[in-house]
């Protein structure tokens, strides 16, 4: 039995293997992306804007979901200093937490919710407006007295939305899609005094 050498050298592999790499490559696109690829952009007429608005509605089930959306908000408020519009106050945000969340505003749960509490805090340094429904509190058992002092008691949450909405702000919906009972399975270890 005879043994036959492959007649290719360590170079011509190389230079083989790149060739059928190169030719997969450029199969593909044709293939798996008929549409071509995006590109990025921002906005070429942002500084047309003297300034970005938004309310954004909290209503949620579980109270650690306001720490997902606060990532939201932490985009927007970066995407501003970054993209514009560049004038002195860009952005104005006010958060209207009117659900099972508001216990997160209170005093006495601030060890459970220490991370969302914080980075709310920091945000409020930076001018977010956070305001708290006083019907939801009362229904949880707190008065404005048991909430950390940078959030705002207003009268309603949806008193709050229709407020800001008619002052010019953008509505997004945080977490309100579905009506929420003030008390949830995920919050009924944190009500306040007059629940307990």
């Amino acid at each position: 039995m005879k043994t036959r050498h492959c007649a290719f050298t360590a170079p011509g592999f190389i230079a083989l293997a790149l060739f059928l790499v190169s030719t997969a490559a450029l199969a593909a696109p044709e293939e798996d992306s008929p549409y071509g690829s995006a590109t990025f952009s921002g906005y070429d007429d942002i500084d047309s804007l003297e300034q970005l608005k938004v309310v954004w509605d909290w209503s949620f089930k579980d109270p650690n979901q306001a720490g997902v959306s606060m990532n939201f908000l932490g985009a927007l408020l970066r995407a501003t200093t970054d993209f514009g519009p560049k004038t002195i106050d860009p952005v104005k945000a006010v958060v209207v937490s009117h659900g099972p969340e508001v216990v997160i505003w209170a005093k006495q749960n601030y060890a459970k919710y220490k991370t969302i509490v914080d980075r709310a805090a920091s945000f409020a340094q930076e001018g977010v407006r956070f305001e708290i429904c006083r019907n939801d509190a009362a229904a949880l058992g707190y008065k404005a007295e048991d909430l950390h002092g940078f959030v705002h008691v207003v009268p309603a949450g949806p008193y709050a939305i229709t407020y800001w909405q008619n002052k010019g702000y953008a509505y997004i919906a945080g977490g309100s899609s579905d009506p929420i009972k003030p008390v949830t399975k995920y919050n009924k270890n944190d009500l306040g005094p007059s629940k307990n």
